[in-house]
């Protein structure tokens, strides 16, 4: 009976490892991974795997937030992000991983990203900071900047009003803004001073914000194409993912 006792845990322990190790050894996929959250209907994932060769996905699934090489956040509050994310993201982008925000009336100080202001390349100034402005067109900081490589948007009726970071650089702005300098030194102004696209670097890793809700600019012919040029252009920033 013990003879038999001592065989049946051997074997329990033998199979053990064997998941163990079958677990350890499960194979990641040979493209780069997307995390996609939010209301990411803007993005059409096919267009983006067609053109990056990496896989959009939905959930985490299996998956921890390294094996991704870009998460984006469409327009979700804060608190409804999967705990993993809540708990590591901070880390995630100083690892050098890519982060995509985008605005909405869940997102940024309306959506409770207070709580990861350090990766964040705007200054949030209000909880609820999701507000309707005049329907101007915006101003391009950086039109050469990669991300904008043939676009044109249109005009932008509603935004997260917030400040750029001393640290980040503008890309788009809300027209009648001014300069990010000038608003600093005072001489800047305008009615609008809201950036409407700024970036990052965070650690080794790299965040884009962009400060209104793309799922509004249906209309805009160059969308899909800001889009990949976005996704593309973190791709290639990230060292997360990578195997």
């Amino acid at each position: 009976m013990r003879r038999r006792a001592v065989l049946i845990v051997g074997i329990t322990l033998a199979v053990g490892c064997l998941v163990s190790e079958a677990a350890a050894q499960a194979p990641r996929p040979s493209s780069p991974m997307i995390l996609v959250l939010g209301n990411t209907g803007f993005l059409n994932a096919a267009d983006i795997q067609a053109a990056t060769g990496a896989a959009v996905m939905q959930d985490m699934g299996q998956f921890q937030l390294k094996d991704f090489a870009v998460i984006v956040l469409a327009n979700v509050a804060y608190t409804s992000l999967p705990g993993p994310v809540q708990q590591g993201l901070v880390e995630y982008v100083n690892n050098g991983a890519s982060l995509l925000l985008t605005g909405g009336s869940q997102a940024f100080g309306s959506g409770g990203y207070q709580a990861i202001a350090p990766i964040i390349p705007f200054e949030i100034r209000a909880t609820g900071d999701w507000r309707p402005t005049p329907f101007r067109s915006p101003i391009p900081i950086q039109p050469g900047h990669p991300i904008m490589a043939g676009v044109t948007f249109l005009t932008i009726g509603a935004v997260n009003d917030m400040n750029p970071r001393a640290d980040a650089s503008e890309i788009l702005q809300a027209a009648g803004g001014g300069s990010a300098a000038g608003r600093v030194t005072g001489s800047g102004g305008g009615s609008f001073p809201s950036p409407l696209i700024a970036e990052v670097g965070v650690g080794a890793g790299r965040v884009i914000g962009i400060a209104f809700d793309l799922n509004d600019l249906a209309g805009m012919r160059d969308r899909d194409l800001f889009v990949r040029n976005t996704i593309g252009y973190l791709l290639r920033a990230s060292r997360m993912g990578r195997g």
